[in-house]
């Protein structure tokens, strides 16, 4: 069979964030495994229901909280189901149903077709940006601590029982919500599954505009601010690969480029800005069309780019593995290759005082194993050159295949630890700087960044696997790391007790300050009752807020761990844009805080996790 290239964008990380979003996503893609072998002639009505039991029912009928329900799927719009087997997650395997057959399969699971339309309330008058607390990007510094103070007219923090929902905004036709928000300017500005960029007012949720990608939008948009520290330009990634730059007042493109020549480079952590450059991180669907066993496994080579951010030209490239070259195979019709994987999931950190750009990788695809999966690296902010990396997990080799015991799974496979959290970097109250990255394995280290990366401490923080351990992002600040763990579901290679929650830890030593678990509150094996937390977390003001894999949003005292206030997003919204909105599981993205409100996306409606797709805005009292 010809070898198929497909352009597709994460993460697997969905492909989570974090490989641990790809392990499941596998599974998910595995429903179109058999192929429709006739064209359909434009005359007949191709029967859903039968291709549907044909080509998915043997997957989705399987009891998994891994494997989204059938039930599940029925809860997804006509429009986001076509778009997954036309353009998204689900092309590769649906490339060969035609188009009859893939618009029966998704009007038979759209029994009742969810809305793609919008009453969108546009703004009144002509936008202008205000000189408002912002958040900028996904970790809200370089560093990405993640830490934001919250304005008060008294010393003391907010009460966190005076959030209030202000408003809610629901994407049209999504079931996630992946793309975390961005605030500049007195704006909010996200991306969405269908590629739709919104400008939101920051108090009102009404649109200033709107501007369509060519795919999904999944990280974080990055606000370079210009004149009075206001707003100028925008930079992200989609799901195919593509960067873009657009005029923050207008939403007018700027420029688009495709930044990594493999067909299936995909972006899934959120590009970062520094100086005259724009750093991108690299990941790929490949670890998902491994699953066929006719596909040549595997060629991708995962790392960062740094684009100039006036023109979006290449000023280098760093390759976190050697040119791939075929490998000895006993199967004598599919040609294997290697080395390849090494993906980065999330957004890089930028240490200015040395010069050097921080980022997590994670596992190979293929053999051989090699020095810089499941590691963090330190390369030169002005040439990309490695100045040293640390590996935590050696000998990592895991792609789809390993699912399902296929062909092009490596030989023993790994346990898929990578690295999905950005590393922080912190300045404690000694005075000394600590590089701190938390891992799926449940392991969370101490690097010291003025002596090439060496560890100064390491502690098992919960049991591990596919949604951790540690997932998404942590937060930090001088005393100590805050910690979310997930801990769901079997791993053949997770050791230890499950401690999904919040765990705090001194940043000098590792001892751990505090715990708050949360456990699983029924006891069906379904994400309803999960409690861990695999998003990432964001301090303010002695307080830190999180968003359960249930759908609960919580708010925890730093100092002490206490539980402060709760909120479940798990319910039916009327949108300011005049839609029914509905939340869900928390994933993938963090609380994002600026001044006086709060912003926070729910729903994620892949792999049993609970959908949704609206974006909720709370308003933090300073009385």
């Amino acid at each position: 069979m010809e070898k198929v290239f497909i352009t597709v964008s994460h993460t697997l990380s969905e492909v989570i964030g974090g490989l641990s979003f790809i392990r499941v996503a596998v599974i998910f893609l595995a429903i179109f495994s058999s192929y429709a072998s006739t064209e359909n002639s434009a005359d007949e009505s191709p029967s859903g229901e039968e291709l549907y039991l044909e080509h998915c029912d043997s997957c989705h009928a399987t009891l998994s909280h891994q494997v989204p329900s059938e039930a599940s799927l029925r809860t997804m719009s006509r429009q986001a189901i076509t778009r997954a087997m036309q353009s998204g997650v689900m092309k590769l395997q649906a490339q060969n149903l035609s188009g009859l057959e893939i618009d029966a399969i998704a009007r038979y699971l759209s029994i009742e077709l969810v809305t793609e339309v919008s009453s969108d309330v546009s703004c009144d008058g002509v936008q202008e940006f205000s000189l408002e607390p912002s958040w900028l990007g996904w970790g809200n510094s370089q560093t990405n601590d993640r830490a934001q103070q919250i304005e008060l007219n008294e010393s003391s923090p907010p009460n966190p029982q005076l959030l209030e929902l202000a408003w809610t905004f629901a994407v049209p036709g999504a079931d996630r919500m992946r793309s975390q928000p961005t605030v500049g300017g007195g704006v909010v500005f996200i991306g969405s599954q269908n590629g739709s960029v919104y400008a939101l007012d920051a108090k009102l949720g009404c649109v200033w505009w709107t501007f369509n990608a060519l795919s999904e939008v999944r990280g974080s948009i990055a606000i370079e601010l210009g004149e009075e520290d206001l707003p100028e330009s925008l930079y992200f990634g989609d799901f195919q690969g593509h960067i873009y730059k657009l005029e923050a007042l207008t939403g007018k493109l700027v420029w688009r480029r495709r930044v990594d020549p493999h067909p299936l480079t995909t972006i899934t952590g959120s590009p970062v800005l520094y100086e005259e450059n724009l750093f991108i991180p690299l990941s790929s669907t490949e670890i998902v069309a491994a699953i066929n066993s006719d596909y040549e496994c595997c060629t991708f080579r995962g790392g960062i780019v740094a684009v100039d951010k006036a023109s979006g030209e290449t000023n280098w490239r760093l390759h976190l593995v050697d040119e791939p070259h075929r490998q000895d195979s006993a199967h004598s019709d599919v040609s294997f290759w290697g080395p390849s994987g090494v993906p980065v999931w999330s957004s890089p950190t930028i240490d200015e005082k040395r010069k050097l750009l921080y980022f997590g990788t994670g596992q190979n695809y293929s053999p051989p194993a090699t020095a810089m999966s499941d590691a963090i690296i330190a390369a030169d902010i002005s040439t990309g050159r490695v100045v040293w990396h640390t590996q935590a997990t050696s000998g990592d080799m895991w792609n789809g295949a390993c699912v399902t015991n296929g062909s092009n799974c490596p030989v023993p496979p790994g346990p898929d630890f990578d690295f999905g959290a950005p590393p922080i970097l912190v300045n404690g109250k000694s005075g000394n700087d600590y590089l701190l990255a938390g891992q799926k394995s449940g392991m969370v280290f101490a690097l010291d960044p003025s002596d090439e990366g060496r560890i100064l401490w390491s502690k098992k923080i919960g049991k591990g696997g596919h949604h951790g351990g540690v997932h998404w992002g942590m937060a930090a600040d001088e005393h100590a790391l805050y910690v979310p763990v997930a801990d769901i579901g079997e791993h053949p290679f997770a050791t230890g007790d499950r401690l999904p929650g919040i765990h705090a830890l001194d940043i000098a030593t590792g001892a751990v300050l505090w715990s708050h678990s949360e456990e699983n509150t029924c006891s069906q094996d379904s994400f309803e009752c999960f409690a861990g937390i695999s998003a990432p977390i964001s301090l303010s003001s002695g307080i830190l807020f999180a968003g359960g894999l249930n759908g609960v949003f919580h708010a925890y005292s730093s100092s002490t761990g206490a539980k402060l206030w709760n909120f479940d997003t798990r319910r039916e919204y009327r949108s300011v844009n005049q839609l029914t909105g509905k939340g869900g599981t928390i994933d993938g993205s963090g609380p994002v805080i600026a001044g006086d409100m709060l912003y926070l996306n729910s729903g994620y409606g892949r792999y049993g996790k609970l959908e949704g797709n609206v974006l909720l805005a709370f308003s933090i009292s300073k009385d």
